[in-house]
């Protein structure tokens, strides 16, 4: 089987083998929705991580080429994993998403300039390439209120960099000037709201978006989430704006798309190819989750429905043991707990998934889960 055939039924799938570069939490998550199809799944990873343990089979990273030549088709959960794996992959014509897509993800530059040519709002950058051309560009074209990220490994906050004074530039500048990468160096948006939305496009070409949600990040790792979103003129700009997007990269399968949202204006802020963590919420208020919808469309399927059941939302469980987590949230939602072995401040340990029948009842639950989970306050 090679990517883009079709099934004429689910004899046809039987057996069809899955490749996943990464075993992590969304990993692990796909797997399990996964299983309600005849699939079988082979993960890249060490025995630890949460997919391998619900894997059909787990390969070592210096095992990619077997992995690779045993499977159907491969995927990623996870933007930085083995580049060799990725590559080895796509030579064999069997990497969905494509390899761009991934690889804009992997610098952070990349990412902005494809934008850019694709047409799609951002905030104004620039590409610097020393730690003196950064203090000119902030100087010169944002006076010392921007800010500034690191190319590579850019995830859940890390190499970014807020600027809002000279003096907080010059307390980064020493560490800045140590760094050998493209920097991004872009307005700071002071946005009226985060969100998302999370949009899937087959081998058909169809394409379908659920819709999006609002977003609380803190120090660049997002909180929690809650929607749908109500407002039909942001929503369209942002279907628009994701199916664009999609369009440019040929997409196959789930992405993320999140926005700075701006006196009703829409502003990407980063892309996600892969299922994400603002699109959790759909494993209970959707038809359909973010993770089936992802293998559906890579494997050949088709995507199914993006429509919700109700009104969801989810909170991020950072940095705590599971010992440490009241059994009193289980009141308000659903806890996914993903098994990791090390506890770590930021790591993202599981979530609670949160429906009702009305937006308002979604929020009022997220904020009493975070007063459960963070009684203290979040320290990130």
């Amino acid at each position: 089987m090679t990517p883009g055939r079709d099934f004429a039924n689910f004899k046809d799938l039987d057996g069809l083998r899955v490749g996943i570069l990464g075993g992590g939490q969304l990993g692990w998550m796909m797997i399990l929705e996964g299983r309600k199809y005849p699939l079988a799944f082979y993960v890249l990873d060490s025995p630890e991580a949460p997919a391998c343990r619900v894997a059909d089979k787990c390969f070592k990273l210096e095992e990619y080429k077997e992995l690779v030549d045993s499977v159907d088709v491969v995927t990623f959960e996870f933007e930085h994993v083995y580049g060799e794996a990725l590559r080895y992959a796509n030579e064999k014509g069997k990497l969905l998403p494509g390899i761009e897509s991934v690889e804009l993800k992997r610098e952070r530059w990349k990412e902005r300039e494809f934008l850019r040519r694709a047409g799609v709002p951002t905030p104004r950058y620039y590409l610097a390439y020393s730690v003196d051309e950064v203090a000119k560009l902030l100087k010169n074209e944002f006076n010392f209120y921007g800010v500034v990220k690191e190319s590579r490994l850019g995830y859940d906050g890390k190499g970014q960099y807020f600027i809002k004074s000279q003096s907080d530039f010059e307390k980064a500048r020493d560490y800045l000037a140590k760094v050998r990468d493209v920097f991004v160096v872009e307005e700071y948006v002071d946005f009226d709201y985060e969100a998302s939305i999370i949009l899937v496009r087959d081998q058909r070409k169809n394409f379908a978006c659920y819709p999006p949600t609002y977003n609380r990040n803190e120090k660049g790792i997002l909180v929690y989430n809650y929607g749908p979103l109500r407002d039909g003129g942001i929503t369209a700009q942002m279907a628009e704006v994701a199916k664009k997007i999609a369009l440019a990269l040929d997409y196959v399968g789930v992405m993320a798309v999140e926005f700075f949202v701006k006196s009703e204006r829409v502003f990407v802020n980063e892309i996600a190819p892969r299922v994400h963590n603002t699109g959790h919420y759909t494993l209970d208020a959707a038809h359909i989750s973010q993770f089936e919808q992802h293998l559906r469309a890579i494997t050949g399927l088709g995507h199914g429905s993006a429509e919700l059941t109700s009104c969801g939302g989810m909170v991020n469980v950072l940095g705590l043991p599971l010992e440490s987590i009241p059994i009193e949230v289980l009141r308000y939602g659903k806890l996914y707990w993903y098994g990791k072995r090390e506890v770590r401040k930021r790591r993202k340990m599981g979530h609670i998934n949160i429906v009702d029948g009305n937006v308002e009842s979604v929020k009022a639950k997220v904020e009493k889960v975070l007063s459960i989970l963070y009684p203290n306050g979040l320290d990130l």
